[in-house]
């Protein structure tokens, strides 16, 4: 029987300032959208999906650089726009 619950492993490569990411999933739906969330904080896709007795898991990566990078970007000001008024 398979678990709903979502398992997600997290390591550092201190050597190469890498991080590594696995994420688990009974199926591939749920796999997806836990892997959706994770790319907008600098994560890539390392390898393909793997099918195992537990549900299907993948594997991610991110630079520690990208870490920073992504924390750093900030949303442009919106200008204030100057109405004229006709009377």
């Amino acid at each position: 029987m398979l678990q709903s619950a979502i398992l997600v492993l997290s390591f550092v490569h201190l050597l190469f300032k890498m991080e590594y990411n696995i994420i688990v999933a009974p199926n591939l739906e749920t796999l997806a959208t836990e892997v959706a969330v994770l790319f907008p904080q600098g994560w890539k896709l390392k390898g393909g999906i793997i099918e195992h007795a537990d549900g299907f898991s993948q594997q991610l990566i991110r630079k520690a650089s990208d870490k920073l990078k992504q924390s750093q970007v900030q949303a442009p000001q919106s200008k204030q726009r100057r109405t004229k008024w006709i009377e």
